[in-house]
């Protein structure tokens, strides 16, 4: 079962990719209108695959890694509304437009995912629980 719980933050984390990757792949505007949240939207896909090369490395170092860096990319994602001014258009129809693209969608919502995956299944800095479990108590 410990297999399990250690990879439980990749399947988000992987779906996040994939959103990302259709992204850039199908959305002619994001290149002809904004090609530097595009270019930014390829730092961050790498950045992702430096974080399943981490993910191998050492079983703290990627759990802290993958849920400090889920949000910072949930503040990138949703403050990319914040540019709507740039392009001509209301926070709100820049929302509107964002939100109706499916891989910026999948990439937002993965992003509480990831943190919810290494949360519930944590068992401490050490991963060995040795010190109890830190999971979050619901009472």
């Amino acid at each position: 079962m410990a297999e399990s719980s250690e990879v439980a933050p990749l399947i988000p984390h992987t779906a996040s990719v994939a959103g990302q990757a259709h992204l850039l792949l199908t959305d002619a505007e994001l290149w002809a209108v904004a090609p530097g949240h595009a270019y930014g939207l390829i730092a961050i896909t790498a950045f992702d695959f430096l974080a399943y090369v981490l993910f191998v490395v050492r079983h703290g170092l990627r759990r802290r890694l993958l849920t400090a860096w889920a949000l910072v990319k949930l503040g990138l994602f949703l403050g990319d509304v914040l540019t709507a001014p740039e392009f001509g258009l209301s926070h709100l129809e820049f929302a509107a437009y964002l939100f109706g693209l499916p891989g910026y969608v999948v990439a937002v919502i993965a992003q509480p995912l990831v943190v919810a995956a290494v949360l519930l299944t944590g068992k401490g800095d050490s991963g060995k629980g040795s010190h109890g479990s830190t999971r979050p108590q619901f009472s």
